[in-house]
């Protein structure tokens, strides 16, 4: 019975996740663009549309020359007030401990569904039939605040049941932090 609450709550915590998506940042305090498709990785500022190497080598020109156009990232995507606090290094052992059990890092389904690309625009990939329609399960805006709040008081979704997990703000800024880099 624990075991499959714990799988409930993977699930759970997963669609959390993959509503709120997994916006792919660089150490830019405040980047606001990213391109769409997002499988290129690209960001800019409205400021400054020179080219920036993304960890995977493009750069924004490539996705110019390929016709992509630049899309704002939400605001609450955008927001990254708690991540920019924490330590990914920290986050990803507090993941293994802590969502591991349920959640992956990838877009595999576990008990709950994997966490890549929580932040980002599309968001984590769900299980076939579950549409949260870009919003968390709880019917929020996918934030680093909600996502956080989600984790903390858990909740039911169309996946299943996420147990709340007790974890301090300094835990929450760490795994904010890692979750940000699931990609």
């Amino acid at each position: 019975m624990k075991r499959l609450l714990y799988g409930v709550y993977a699930l759970t915590l997963f669609a959390l996740l993959a509503a709120c998506g997994s916006a792919n940042q660089t150490s830019s305090p405040n980047p606001t663009l990213v391109s769409e498709p997002i499988a290129s990785s690209q960001q800019t500022t409205s400021s400054d549309q020179t080219s920036s190497t993304h960890p995977s080598g493009s750069s924004d020109n490539a996705a110019a020359s390929l016709g992509q156009t630049e899309v704002p990232l939400p605001p609450a995507l955008a927001d990254n007030s708690l991540s920019a606090k924490g330590d990914a290094n920290r986050g990803k052992t507090i993941f293994a401990s802590s969502c591991a059990g349920c959640h992956s890092t990838t877009t595999n389904t576990m008990l709950g569904p994997g966490l890549a690309g929580l932040f980002s625009v599309e968001g984590p990939k769900l299980p076939d039939g579950v549409d949260y329609k870009g919003l968390l399960p709880n019917g929020k805006e996918r934030s680093e605040a909600n996502v956080a709040e989600w984790i903390r008081k858990g909740g039911s979704g169309s996946i299943g049941y996420m147990p709340p997990m007790p974890l301090t703000d300094e835990q929450i800024v760490d795994l904010m932090a890692y979750l940000r880099t699931l990609e």
